[in-house]
């Protein structure tokens, strides 16, 4: 089953934030035009903190503090762009917490597999669409020659980007210059930093995942797993195993109203018999379980940007309280 495993569930939402943060709102007193850099980490002590557990695993209380930056990030980008003659509509709205990976049934989504199975087969009408949103509209109204402004302002010009390494999908390209990158650097102090806290992480969390099938908890729960998919007329030995098998079925008999039946039926019995034995809450337990066993150049990796994240944070939480104060004044004046 998909849903069960940890490791890719934010490779999407992350890559897309790479692109497109932001935002706007009115700014209070003046920043720093040049952030001063974060904090050094103190001396690693080769254990990883609860941090940067959640860092690795995108659990615990990421998913919270990832609201915070994300939201911090969009008033900061939007504040630069108003600056620009721009307006970012998402910029006075509250950023949405990423999905907590220990909301098993969000993890399993029975709705959806109910409606489109595993997705092989469904029409693309009947897949989720990710809504149109109030930035897209707005650039959109946009001439082609403020959508060129616009794009500049935003991320600097086409040739200026930063490249950062080690990160699960290879080297990143980030901007150097424009509101986002100015918008970065002041939570984390500087444009590079904010992108290694960003996407290396997901390497971790990813290598992780693959580990996790061979513990013997997780080998423990597809024991209970099978027996339930058993007593559905279901024999698969891994939940992982479901999907090529139904896309190698798919290929070879093409579309028809049984397949759909099928892979929905499916999709559906593998669900209900993952939340039966919790197959994602004891996944994620352990691959939390796993962070210390990462190699000592991952740990003190790791160890590095959960301190400067923390960090970041903290500047975020700032950020915030001096907005909410000036929309109190503004409002009270």
């Amino acid at each position: 089953m998909q849903p069960s495993r940890t490791g890719t569930r934010l490779t999407t939402a992350s890559l897309a934030t790479a692109v497109l943060a932001g935002c706007v709102s009115a700014q209070p007193a003046a920043r720093p035009a040049v952030p001063p850099p974060l904090p050094r980490p103190p001396a690693f002590t080769g254990r990883p903190s609860p941090s940067a557990v959640d860092l690795a695993t995108h659990s615990g209380d990421w998913p919270d503090t990832e609201r915070i930056l994300r939201t911090a990030l969009n008033r900061l980008v939007g504040d630069c762009m108003a600056e620009h003659g721009f307006r970012h509509p998402a910029g006075s709205a509250d950023s949405p917490a990423p999905r907590a990976p220990e909301d098993e049934r969000a993890a399993v989504d029975l709705p959806g597999r109910r409606r489109t199975g595993y997705g092989i087969a469904a029409p693309s009408a009947l897949r989720p669409r990710q809504p149109s949103s109030p930035v897209d509209a707005y650039y959109r109204g946009l001439t082609p020659d403020r959508r060129r402004r616009f794009d500049e302002a935003l991320n600097g010009p086409p040739g200026s980007r930063h490249r950062v390494g080690g990160t699960h999908w290879g080297d990143v390209l980030v901007p150097r210059e424009g509101c986002e990158a100015r918008g970065r650097s002041a939570l984390a102090g500087d444009g590079v930093l904010w992108a290694r806290i960003t996407y290396v992480p997901e390497k971790y969390d990813n290598d992780l995942a693959a580990r996790i099938s061979a513990h013997p908890a997780y080998r423990g729960v597809l024991e209970t797993w099978r027996t339930c998919m058993q007593a559905r007329g279901y024999r698969y030995s891994d939940p992982d195993d479901i999907v090529p098998a139904l896309e190698r079925r798919f290929r070879t008999a093409g579309p028809s109203p049984e397949f759909n039946k099928l892979e929905k039926a499916t999709a559906v019995a593998d669900g209900e018999c993952a939340l039966k034995s919790h197959v994602p809450a004891v996944a994620l337990t352990v691959q939390r379980a796993l962070v210390p066993e990462l190699p000592r150049r991952d740990l003190r990796t790791l160890a590095e940007l959960a301190h400067y994240r923390d960090e970041a944070v903290r500047r975020a939480r700032a950020v915030l309280e001096e907005t909410a104060q000036s929309s109190s004044s503004s409002s009270g004046s």
